[in-house]
């Protein structure tokens, strides 16, 4: 019986607080919007931490801009430092326990540029 009527103020309370028209906590329209898919065009460089708190990769674009890279595994293959791509990616962020958040750019299609 006690449990009974917690729960139903529970309820009551938490369908109080919905404002009418507002949409559930739950409901699938409120869900966040996609990152924009970006270009970049720069210099590739190979990183190396202690501890292994990177990416291994990093773009360096714009005027003395950089960028950590998360790249698809079949760029490895081919990849080096030094080299000049052009990446389609969006940019967010990766979790370190050291560095803490860290901005990354995710690399959706990678190719070298020739000059």
């Amino acid at each position: 019986m006690k449990h009974t009527l917690l729960l139903a103020l529970l309820v009551s309370t938490l369908m109080s607080s919905l404002a009418p028209g507002q949409p559930a906590p739950s409901d699938s329209s409120a869900k966040p919007k996609a990152a924009a898919e970006v270009h970049l065009m720069g210099t590739l460089e190979q990183r190396v931490a202690i501890g292994g708190e990177t990416t291994g990769w990093a773009l360096r674009h714009g005027d003395k801009q950089r960028v950590e890279l998360l790249l698809p595994v079949e760029a490895f293959a081919w990849i080096r430092d030094g080299l000049v791509v052009s990446v389609s990616g969006v940019h967010g962020t990766k979790h370190y326990p050291e560095r803490g958040n860290v901005a990354v750019f995710t690399v959706k299609k990678i190719s070298e540029v020739v000059r």
